[in-house]
Formats: C-alpha cells, structure tokens, sequence
C-alpha cells in the first residue's frame, strides 16, 4: 500500500482494548505527528516472536526520533485473552514498546485484520501507507519506517530463514481446525473418551493415548498418565499446551527416546525439539498431569 491520494485509509484506532502494558493509554489523535507501527500478535504464536527482536530493534533505534510501535495482542486461544497472561510474557519476552490487550479482538476486527503477525504502519497525519503479513520483509518495513520519519540509515540485517517446501504445517488438536486425529476412539457405558495409539505413525497427524476429550479449540487430557505423538519433518517443534490445576510435569521423547523432563507452570508454546537440521523424527509427550494441548507449531 503506498498511501496514494485515492487509496488514503485512516488507522481506525484502538477500541475495546482491556489494557495497556509499557503505556498510558493511546489514541489515534494523541499519536498524531508520530509514525505508528502497529503490530498484531499473540504470544503463543511462534510466528509473532521471531519477529519481536525486531520491533525490540526498531523501538531502541526509532522511538526518540518519532516512531511509537504498538503491539495489539489479539488472542488465538481463550487464555490468551487473560491480562495477568499477557503481563507475564510482555515481560518474559522484554518488550517495553507499548502493548494494548485487545482481549476481545475489537481493535483486530476495526482493522479487518486476519492474520497474526500483521503489521500497520501508519503515517503522522494516521493513514495507513504499508502492510506487510507473516515473517519476513523486516528490510522493507524498516525502509518505510525511515521513509515516514524522514532520514536515512543504515538499515539492520535481515536474518529470516525460509522454510523447507515439505515443513510439517501448523497443526490444530481442536476439532474447530482440525482434519482428523490418528488414533482409534474406544467406547464403552461411561462414554468415548478412549484413545487408543496402534503405534503407526502417518506424518503430520496427532496421535492421542490415554482419556482426552476433543473441544473445539483443544485436546483434553482429563485423567493422567497419557500421551500424545506427532511424526513431523522440522528443525524445531513447538506445542501450545495449558496445564490444568497446577504444575504439570512432562516427558518428551524423539524416536522413543527420552531426551528430556520438563515442567508445564502457565499456558504457553512450549519449545519441545531443536537441531540445525530438518529431519523426519517422532515425537511423544507424556504427561502426568492433566492439560490442554492446542497446537503443533514447526519452525
């Protein structure tokens, strides 16, 4: 968008917003003489925090000299709209540009925007001249930054890896999102809430063991132990997974390997698996307590 006399859309604001983090509450007209960059997000969103470093980098390089970043985080799942959650990972993520909790989505849906991350970068008179949707592109809209505050500098280094054609995709355990669970469901008088695992795997494809029950947004696992797997081709995997009444400890094994023990305290995407290299490898969470799992993400 180039912000042309006859495509001139004016930023719609910030309404609905349950908080402000790092900010007294802001406003389109209160930010006038200021270049805007909103950025939408969502802190289990692994997409969302590859890109924090450089709205981190921007604010420090920007911010004295007219640029004001607001991220708008807009939750994907139901805990995501809780302030003290969002608190919690402003601050573990070290954010300190301002951030608005748009809990109820008002702000995302005035902007009609449908993708996380998303970022607006709106002129000093609060019209929207650029957009750009995903990762990647952090050289270009650093261009425009500039462009909108009137200098010229060294632009930072781009360093946004692309992913392989046969990446194990985004994977949704709710039936709202989700194409098909792996493992056969066992019925008996008490009701189907049995799964059981045959052992083979297809890839990209949750495979539940144990009594879970499938809701729209989530997997429940309502009686520990239990497990679920996913065979994936991935340098990384992440699993968004709420812990239910408490810490919750976890084992996760690759290949049916134990490689690591770790404890479930918040909800939150949980990094399970990192190498330099894709591969094709199984994966296996066991838990020992109940939980929630929302989704596979793969990097």
């Amino acid at each position: 968008m180039e912000g042309l006399p006859w495509l001139r859309i004016k930023a719609p604001g910030f309404p609905g917003i349950k908080a402000w983090m790092n900010s007294e509450p802001l406003t389109m007209e209160r930010l006038k003489g200021k270049a805007v960059l909103v950025d939408f997000w969502t802190y289990t969103c692994i997409n969302c925090i590859r890109s924090i470093p450089y709205l981190k980098k921007w604010h420090g390089k920007y911010s004295k000299k007219g640029l004001v970043i607001v991220g708008v985080h807009s939750p994907e799942f139901g805990f995501e709209g809780d302030v003290g959650n969002v608190e919690r990972a402003v601050k573990e993520l070290g954010i300190e540009y301002p951030v608005a909790a748009d809990s109820d989505r008002e702000t995302w849906d005035a902007f009609t925007n449908q993708y996380w991350p998303a970022k607006y970068l709106i002129d000093k008179e609060g019209y929207v001249q650029y957009v750009h949707f995903g990762e990647g592109g952090y050289t270009q809209t650093e261009e425009r930054i500039q462009k909108l505050l009137g200098i010229e500098e060294e632009l930072g280094k781009e360093e946004f890896e692309g992913y392989v054609f046969d990446q194990s995709p985004e994977t949704y355990a709710g039936y709202g999102a989700n194409d098909g669970l792996g493992s056969g469901l066992v019925c008996d008088e008490s009701g189907c809430s049995r799964y059981v695992d045959s052992g083979e795997h297809e890839r990209d494809t949750i495979y539940p063991e144990g009594e879970w029950v499938q809701e729209e947004d989530y997997l429940e696992l309502t009686k520990a132990p239990g497990k679920i797997s996913y065979r994936f081709n991935a340098r990384q995997v992440n699993v968004v997974i709420e812990p239910l009444g408490g810490n919750v400890g976890a084992e996760v094994q690759i290949d049916g390997q134990s490689k690591q023990k770790i404890t479930l305290e918040s909800p939150r995407m949980y990094t399970v698996y990192q190498d330099k290299k894709y591969s094709e490898r199984k994966l296996t969470l066991v838990f020992g307590g109940k939980v929630r799992v929302y989704a596979f993400t793969f990097g």
